[in-house]
């Protein structure tokens, strides 16, 4: 009896202890959920302030020093913003990361998260599940964002050519506005020209990590961020806890004339015309070899036209060999220009068409060019010179004066073969857009009189035991895999680089799915970077280069006929036609994401739904022929990184008043089919063709 009661008693002190401990857990859990959500946070030294919900973020700003060199400098503010693990294990989060953007001139917090079509881009979609359990830190670079903008009109404003002597002119005038900003303690001027360079921002983030009291972090920089985050590690490893750099270049040695871009342009542009059917099949012999055709007729004379433009309204756009040499540095950076260069090239050659040429030409000058047109907080022009002038090898000296300098890049031009830029010369190729390479940008920047340099060790410039993870794609022109030996023997570390197949310049940042796995394996376990499962590199599909841009109906590469149809080769066409023209319409809604489109020859197209649903009225890719309907997206688990399309098209074409069609096709994986039903005059139609 007396056993029984106790046992009860037992059970019962039990329960109520479990009871306890429970609520206990719920009250801690409580508490740091509530901590987490909290208005203000303190971490270190610092004080936060809640500045978004969702994701939840705190904001801080850290006064440093303009010149660190100097203990008389005034101070500068520092913008940064903090992202606390959202689903910790334990409570504890397991790190930090730290993302540093591109340009330079881009902020990092403006790229933690951005729409990108009907997704979401930036380092959140990057870093994905991994920010349940890591914090993000995401700090503003000093001279973007919100960290002491550099902001001059002239330069921020400037419209015409780059490569010109007003362009120096206005680049001289803003360092000038800047050596005249701020003053030492003692009444002299900062020469702060010299101090919007990589070494003093990387004091930077190294103050706000320690004022933050976060430990070692790791740290990820994609383009210049990547060039930055070798800055930094060089300077601060024992901040460090791993690297990954994304499409990375040599912090020492650097070719003033990027030749290893020009070197790499032949063999990429024929591999995305060769890799997709559509191209292949339209196309005979090597793409390079219309593109240096392209060149000639360029260079012979400019081609003008109006077409639809960067807004999707109708604008007239000229283009001349130097346009051509913009749009293949470009294409560095944007797969669209592989997909249509081939056959906007074959075009105008076979059938003096300038119009797909053009209209690509006008949509680069918005996708990847809009630096004039963007605002300062967004991208800053004055930055991109500060550092590209000061941090990157000139072919002149800058300390020489402006006049020296001028004779000092003509005598580097008369020793560098004629054929260095084939088939550009080498003044056409220095004419370039200014803010790919600044060949000529700063022959008027003010001498240096306190910059430092990047670095300041010889290579190796990273510990033997600092886990570094090197991120490229195989069509990036501007940080080519060639160089790819060339870094890593510079860097040093215990470093890996890894080739991401049919990609281009940036494969993290949410670009591609394969970068994102990558880098969040890696961070999870830097020690087993060795062992990493790198094979989602080589299974990234091609791009879909077009096959044809068709000057009439009959140009059209047909349908391949499955069995059962009944329709002519006209009906073959008319459908072949509908599908492109649907395609190109997806196409163009993602590069400019314009809710009013137009035809290249006619027509509209109006985007909903976040660009999902696109209403073609009228809409013609191929002369004569006018293509209505609509054409849907959904994801589609079984393409990586694309959608799945179904399309729902009526047709008109010379001598066909009706036809109509069903057509399903995916917007990535290699080798994907559009698969086409319908009726064209009351034939049957049923066949396939590439997916555009």
């Amino acid at each position: 009896m007396r056993s029984s009661a106790a046992a009860r008693l037992g059970a019962s002190l039990t329960r109520a202890l479990l009871a306890l401990a429970l609520a206990l857990v719920c009250a801690t859990a409580a508490s740091a959920q509530s901590a987490r959500e909290a208005a203000t946070l303190h971490l270190g030294s610092q004080t936060l302030k809640r500045c978004e919900t969702s994701p939840l973020a705190y904001c801080g700003r850290l006064a440093v020093p303009l010149d660190h060199s100097n203990p008389g400098s005034p101070d500068i503010s520092v913008a940064y913003r903090w992202y606390p693990a959202s689903a910790p294990a334990d409570g504890r989060p397991s790190g930090t990361v730290v993302p540093v953007e591109g340009g330079p001139g881009y902020p990092s917090i403006g790229s933690v998260s951005y729409p990108s079509g009907s997704s979401a881009g930036g380092y959140s979609a990057m870093y994905g599940p991994l920010l349940k359990r890591w914090n993000m830190l995401a700090v503003d670079n000093r001279g973007t964002g919100e960290s002491t903008l550099l902001d001059c009109p002239a330069l921020q404003t400037f419209s015409g050519p780059t490569g010109t002597e007003a362009f120096q002119q206005a680049a001289a005038g803003c360092a000038a506005g800047l050596n005249h900003r701020w003053k030492y303690a003692n009444g002299e001027w900062v020469h702060a020209s010299d101090l919007f360079t990589s070494a003093p921002a990387a004091e930077d983030l190294a103050s706000v990590i320690k004022a933050l009291d976060v430990g070692r972090v790791d740290l990820y920089g994609d383009s210049y961020g990547s060039f930055f985050a070798q800055v930094f590690a060089s300077r601060f490893p024992s901040l460090l806890r791993s690297v990954t750099l994304d499409s990375t270049y040599e912090t020492v040695g650097l070719d003033p004339w990027y030749r290893s871009s020009v070197a790499a342009m032949p063999a990429d542009f024929d591999v995305a015309c060769s890799r997709s059917p559509a191209c292949a099949q339209a196309a005979s012999g090597p793409s390079w070899s219309r593109i240096v055709a392209l060149a000639q007729r360029l260079r012979a004379g400019s081609v003008s036209g109006v077409v639809p433009g960067a807004t999707g309204a109708m604008e007239s756009v000229s283009m001349n060999v130097i346009g051509l040499v913009d749009l293949l540095n470009d294409a560095a950076g944007d797969p669209r220009i592989y997909r249509e260069l081939d056959a906007s090239a074959r075009a105008l050659l076979n059938a003096g068409d300038a119009a797909p040429l053009l209209r690509l030409y006008a949509q680069r000058l918005y996708e990847d060019e809009d630096y004039f047109t963007a605002p300062t907080s967004e991208y800053s022009d004055e930055l991109y010179l500060a550092v590209s002038c000061l941090d990157y090898p000139q072919l002149f000296q800058m300390s020489a004066s402006p006049a020296a300098r001028a004779a000092q890049l003509t005598a580097a031009e008369a020793a560098l073969p004629a054929s260095t830029f084939s088939p550009f010369s080498i003044g056409e190729w220095l004419q370039q857009d200014q803010n790919t390479e600044a060949f000529t940008a700063c022959l008027d920047w003010p001498s240096p009189s306190v910059a430092q340099p990047p670095v300041l060790t010889k290579p190796p410039l990273l510990e033997s035991s600092l886990p570094v993870l090197v991120l490229g794609g195989e069509l990036d022109t501007w940080t080519p895999p060639s160089g790819a030996p060339e870094v890593l023997s510079e860097i040093g570390g215990h470093a890996r680089f890894i080739e991401l197949a049919n990609s281009t310049h940036v494969v993290g940042e949410g670009d591609t799915e394969c970068g994102g796995s990558l880098i969040q394996r890696f961070v999870e376990n830097p020690a087993a970077l060795d062992s990493l499962n790198t094979s989602c590199a080589a299974t990234i599909p091609p791009i879909r280069a077009v096959g044809v841009y068709a000057a009439a109906l009959s140009e059209e590469q047909p349908l391949h006929a499955s069995p059962g149809g009944t329709s002519s080769a006209v009906g073959l066409r008319v459908a072949a036609a509908a599908v492109s023209t649907a395609g190109d319409a997806i196409t163009r809604f993602q590069a400019i994401e314009a809710r009013l489109d137009h035809g290249l020859e006619g027509g509209t197209v109006h985007a909903s739904e976040g660009g999902l649903l696109l209403k073609l009225r009228r809409d013609r890719l191929v002369p004569g022929v006018s293509i209505s309907g609509t054409v849907k997206l959904t994801p589609d688990a079984n393409a990586v990184e694309g959608y799945a399309v179904r399309a729902t098209l009526s047709a008109k074409a010379p001598g066909v008043r009706r036809a109509s069609f069903q057509a399903t096709w995916t917007t990535a994986g290699a080798g994907a089919q559009a698969q086409v039903t319908g009726a064209v005059e009351g034939q049957r139609v049923a066949g396939t063709m590439p997916a555009p």
